[in-house]
């Protein structure tokens, strides 16, 4: 395959740059060094989310430019949910209803041949800026809790859903796996509450205050959705929030470090 023309580049993360090409299609271009197996394991995670029948970027292949690695996909175009809300505030409950439905889809799922959320949340504490002793009884807390096979995104928020004329969608499915409903539901909490801003940087005082407003009420509209329980959440809310540690962007710092000792200390964790 050609190298794309540089001016049809949409967006950059952490492991690859995406591009947009003819006939509706994207370019995921993994960067040069990538490990092919998290490239391997990606193509198929997106293989197993398409064949579940929800609102997901159809998968069309693995390629190769220039010797680096890359998956194509359809393109979902539209705003993310967190643009959208910014442009129409008085939607905003709407927004995160549909969040909430489209989470209990994903989560209604089994995929019980993706990796486990208990092994990725272990690898994610091993290599945590955290004390030895946190680390092995976090790791040994792991061990004791159970989870089932349902389909856990890793990664759910308004920046990863987006607004189509067909509906609602959900991307970045790079961080998959199979799982309890729960981790997913305190993952998206965090990220709600700490998150970057949307133009970097820290987060206002302004916004802080709407963020945990809106990750509240979330979690209350979830949770009367589904019927989950506060202990289900609060026996996985430490092990997630030490996992985000490994490489979670600054935001919130101080807020975030109360959130984590706090749930520590309900869980009976040793402190930061």
């Amino acid at each position: 395959m050609h190298a794309p023309d540089p001016a049809t580049f949409i967006a950059a993360g952490a492991s690859a740059q995406v591009y947009r090409l003819e006939g509706g299609r994207v370019l995921k271009l993994f960067h040069a060094g990538i490990d092919p197996s998290i490239v391997a394991r990606e193509y198929a995670i997106a293989r197993v989310v398409q064949a579940s029948g929800l609102p997901v970027p159809a998968v069309f292949g693995e390629t190769r430019v220039d010797g680096r690695q890359g998956i194509l996909y359809a393109e979902m175009r539209g705003p993310n949910l967190l643009t959208y809300m910014a442009r129409h505030p008085h939607r905003a409950a709407w927004a995160l209803e549909q969040m909430a439905q489209l989470q209990e889809r994903i989560q209604r799922c089994h995929a019980p041949a993706l990796r486990s959320r208990k092994a990725v949340l272990a690898e994610d504490i091993a290599a945590a800026d955290i004390s030895e002793p946190l680390r092995e009884a976090a790791i040994a807390r792991l061990d004791l809790l159970n989870e089932g096979d349902h389909l856990s995104h890793g990664d759910l928020h308004p920046g990863n859903l987006i607004v189509t004329d067909a509906g609602v969608g959900v991307i970045d499915w790079s961080r998959a796996a199979c799982g309890t409903i729960a981790t997913d539901l305190v993952r998206t909490e965090m990220v709600m509450r700490f998150g970057p801003a949307r133009g970097g940087g820290d987060v206002a005082r302004a916004e802080a205050v709407m963020r945990d407003a809106a990750a509240g009420w979330y979690l209350r509209r979830y949770r009367a959705r589904t019927g989950l329980d506060k202990e289900a959440l609060g026996a996985w809310r430490a092990l997630v929030a030490l996992a985000w540690m490994r490489q979670r962007a600054p935001a919130r710092d101080a807020a975030f470090a109360d959130y984590v000792a706090r749930a520590l200390r309900e869980a009976g964790l040793p402190p930061l």
